[in-house]
């Protein structure tokens, strides 16, 4: 059984529904995407499906923030700010793919503010 696997199977302990499946915060690099590199964003895709495939709910702002969100204005850039932080805050843990760049590292300290546990992964989604 996998790390992944395991950690999903212990967040869903306890649960009364048998298909719950919990929130995970996504952390990925997230500069590349926004700039709309494609393989950056196939990667960050494959980090999604790789949560989605063990059990658990992908949170990805990275992903879903730019669709609506101008990421290259300020203001609207200090709004997706606040909403990462409301999203991380539902999630039950936050998992880290690969090399920690300086976005990931930003949102590795916000994880340890809000007290989540945090799992760390390489780039080929094995746990480090």
């Amino acid at each position: 059984m996998s790390e992944a696997t395991i950690a999903i199977t212990k967040l869903r302990q306890d649960k009364l529904n048998p298909h719950y499946r919990p929130m995970i915060f996504v952390i990925a690099p997230f500069t590349e995407v926004v700039k709309s590199d494609a393989k950056s964003t196939m990667t960050v895709r494959s980090y999604c499906r790789f949560i989605y495939q063990h059990g658990g709910i992908p949170v990805c702002p990275q992903l879903y923030l730019p669709q609506f969100i101008n990421m290259h204005h300020s203001r609207e850039f200090q709004v997706a700010a606040f909403i990462n932080i409301v999203l991380l805050t539902k999630c039950a843990e936050a998992w880290s793919f690969g090399k920690p760049t300086h976005d990931m590292r930003y949102f590795i300290r916000l994880a340890k503010r809000k007290n989540k546990n945090i799992r760390y992964f390489n780039n080929e989604m094995e746990a480090n």
